[in-house]
C-alpha cells in the first residue's frame, strides 16, 4: 500500500483536489440550475445550497475521485493500459484536434443544431457561464469523469472480458473497442438524471445527450487507450473550458 501511494501520489493528489474543488463548484452550479419544483422541494426539506455543494464535494473528491482512481490504476495496470504522462508529439496533435472539434461541438454546435429544435437548449446559450460552471466543467468534467468512465469503468470492462480469453497478455483490439462503446454510452446516459432536474427528457434531448456526450466519450476513450488517461483528461477538460470561453465571448 505504501509503495502504491508513493508511486501514484501526485496523480491521486491531483484527482482528490480536483474532485473537492470541482465538486463544490459543480454543487453550487447544479443548485442554481434546478427546476423551480425541485428547488422548492429542497427548500421545504431545509436543504441549503451550501449543503448541496459540500455533498457534491465529498462525492466527487472521495468516492468518484480518490477511491475509483486507486481501483482504476490497479485495473489499468492489469490490462496494460496504465501509462505515465509523457510529452508525445503525436499524442499532442491528436489531442489538440479532438479538443478543438469537441469544443466547437459543445458551442456553437449545440446551439446551432439542437437549439433550433428545442427551446430549453437554446435558453442555455442566452446566459454567460458562471465561474462555478467553468471550474466544475474543467475539474469534474475533465478529471473526475475520466477517472470514473475511462480509468475505472472502461478498464473494468476490459479486465472482465479478458478473463474469457486464454491468452490474457494479448487482449484483442475488439475488446478495447467494445469497452469504449459501452463506457461511452454509459457516460452519455449518466448525464440524463442531471438534465432531468432542469427540463423534460424529450426524444430530442435524449438524442442530443447520446450523440454529443457519447461521441466525445468515444474520442476520450481512444486517447486513454492510445496515450494514457492524462491525455484524455486534458482533452475533456479543455473541451469544456474552450467552449465556455467561446460562450463568454460571443453571448
Amino acid at each position: 500500500m505504501k509503495k502504491f501511494i508513493k508511486d501514484h501520489f501526485k496523480f491521486l493528489l491531483l484527482v482528490l483536489i480536483s474532485g473537492l474543488i470541482g465538486g463544490y463548484c459543480l454543487g453550487l452550479y447544479s443548485y442554481d440550475s434546478l427546476s423551480i419544483d425541485l428547488l422548492k422541494e429542497l427548500q421545504n426539506q431545509n436543504v441549503t445550497k451550501e449543503m448541496v455543494a459540500i455533498s457534491s464535494m465529498i462525492q466527487y473528491g472521495i468516492l468518484f475521485g480518490l477511491i475509483l482512481a486507486s481501483i482504476g490504476i490497479i485495473l489499468s495496470k492489469k490490462i496494460n493500459l496504465w501509462k505515465e504522462f509523457k510529452i508525445n508529439k503525436k499524442a499532442l496533435i491528436t489531442t489538440i484536434i479532438i479538443t478543438i472539434i469537441g469544443a466547437l461541438i459543445l458551442f456553437p454546435g449545440d446551439k446551432l443544431i439542437f437549439g433550433s429544435l428545442n427551446t430549453w437548449v437554446l435558453e442555455q446559450y442566452t446566459v454567460k457561464p458562471t465561474i462555478y460552471k467553468i471550474i466544475g466543467g474543467l475539474l469534474v468534467g475533465g478529471i473526475i469523469e475520466e477517472v470514473m468512465m475511462r480509468l475505472f469503468f472502461m478498464s473494468l470492462i476490459i479486465f472482465i472480458i479478458s478473463k474469457f480469453y486464454k491468452n490474457k497478455k494479448e487482449i484483442p483490439t475488439i475488446v478495447f473497442i467494445i469497452a469504449n462503446i459501452i463506457s461511452s454510452l454509459l457516460f452519455a446516459a449518466g448525464h440524463l438524471p442531471s438534465t432531468l432536474t432542469m427540463t423534460t427528457l424529450t426524444p430530442i434531448i435524449i438524442i442530443r445527450c447520446f450523440l454529443f456526450n457519447g461521441g466525445l466519450g468515444l474520442c476520450f476513450g481512444y486517447l486513454y487507450r492510445k496515450y494514457g488517461i492524462g491525455y484524455a483528461m486534458i482533452s475533456h477538460g479543455l473541451c469544456h473550458l474552450i467552449s465556455d470561453i467561446l460562450m463568454i465571448i460571443f453571448i
